[in-house]
């Protein structure tokens, strides 16, 4: 019986078929043609859904009206994350996934004539680094392969897959580190590549972090553009002598793209507009009620597309100026190269050290590996680089099938069950 290879991203999904007799098909998901499909979905009315690029059209044409959703991948090791309520149901993280993973099925299902019900499953290397988390996110990423109509669901660490695609290419023994730097996590996978089947003993080390391209948006957001939707506000309640500030919590919240929808919630909602009485500043008001209409208008997705394309024109040019208008509103902030590159130092020796790991697991050496292969978007970024030719030397850096390169190493496990 057939299979389903499905890479499904923190930022874009893609699937191929593996027919009985191993024929491996990359489908196209979008009504362009398109292979990848951005994990977008949007609801303006019950029952009623709209994914990737008609999700943004939607959402565009309708004003923001009803529920988008993006990154929904970061909330599966949340233990304390029960979910949202979407027009009244209640739906958990699960149910929410399998919305978009039923979706990708149907699309694949009306190309290849066929009902597949067996699928190998894209999991990064680590969703936590608390077993228990970890172990919570692939039994949420279970059911929801089962709710999507799934009776066999077969998981494959995403950077193993990544390496299966680039040894399908090359057969020349030697050792090589995979780095598949993505929108939610950064993983890395050791492997000694030959001629031959391949066993678990292949696999030196294996490394992951829920640190990717989402948190280095969230970070320009937090020492950029948060402060126009008040993140330094100030407030004071009557009879009270402190002096209080804008609540850290939902500040994480604000600075994730997969969070921010989330201050819609009552509770949060009816918090923010209470301590907006008590602000201590005219700007500060102005600022909450950006912060109100920012929330209320669902401008979540298109501010941190905003901010995503700022941090691409970052890596070309000293200084980039992140600009973003909506009726009353606007916000222009100018932003220099060497400014957000020291922002982001932290999060990216976050992700180096996590690298490093798989040298720790294996005892193998820098100097062992012969080539570095850079998959997923992030791996663009150009700090991240610099840290690479740094740590294995320039040359040793090879871009491989940067979107691609998981579901095809995924159909190459479909491929050998």
């Amino acid at each position: 019986m057939s299979y389903y290879a499905i890479d499904f991203g923190t930022s874009n999904s893609l699937l191929s078929h593996v027919s009985n007799d191993g024929k491996i098909t990359a489908i196209p998901l979008e009504s362009d043609d398109s292979f990848v499909l951005r994990s977008l979905f949007y609801t303006p009315e019950q029952n009623k859904w709209f994914f990737g690029k008609e999700a943004i059209k939607e959402y565009i044409n309708t004003d923001g009206e009803g529920r988008f959703f993006r990154s929904v991948k970061k909330f599966l090791p949340e233990r304390n994350y029960n979910g949202t309520t979407v027009f009244n149901k209640t739906m958990n993280i699960s149910e929410i996934v399998a919305t978009f993973l039923g979706e990708m099925r149907r699309r694949a299902n009306k190309i290849t004539g066929e009902n597949v019900i067996k699928i190998v499953m894209g999991r990064p290397a680590l969703y936590s680094l608390d077993p228990v988390d970890d172990q919570l996110a692939q039994d949420r990423m279970q059911k929801a392969c089962e709710l999507a109509g799934f009776k066999e669901v077969i998981f494959c660490p995403e950077p193993i897959a990544a390496g299966l695609d680039y040894s399908n290419d090359n057969l020349e023994q030697k050792i090589i580190l995979i780095a598949d730097f993505g929108g939610g996590t950064s993983d890395f996978t050791l492997m000694k590549i030959h001629k031959g089947a391949y066993s678990k003993d292949d696999i030196l080390g294996l490394s992951g972090i829920f640190k990717a391209g989402d948190a280095l948006d969230g970070v320009m957001m937090k020492d950029f553009i948060a402060p126009h939707f008040g993140s330094r506000f100030e407030y004071k309640i009557p009879g009270g002598n402190n002096v209080l500030t804008f609540p850290r919590q939902l500040l994480t919240k604000i600075c994730s793209p997969a969070h921010i929808t989330h201050l819609r919630e009552r509770d949060t909602w009816e918090y923010l507009q209470h301590i907006q009485k008590f602000a201590l500043s005219a700007e500060g008001t102005k600022q909450m009620q950006q912060l109100f209409t920012l929330v209320e208008c669902q401008l979540g997705f298109p501010l941190f597309d905003e901010i995503e394309k700022t941090k691409v024109r970052l890596g070309k040019n000293t200084d980039a100026t992140f600009k973003y208008v909506y009726s009353s509103m606007e916000i222009e902030e100018v932003i220099g190269k060497n400014a957000y590159e020291e922002s982001i130092n932290s999060t990216v020796d976050d992700i180096m050290s996590t690298m490093m790991e798989v040298f720790k697991q294996s005892g193998v050496n820098v100097s062992d590996v012969a080539q570095v292969c850079l998959t997923g978007g992030t791996s663009q970024l150009n700090l991240i680089r610099e840290r690479l030719a740094l740590t294995f030397g320039k040359e040793k850096l090879v871009e491989y099938n940067i979107y691609q390169s998981v579901v095809n190493g995924l159909a190459q496990y479909a491929k050998r069950l």
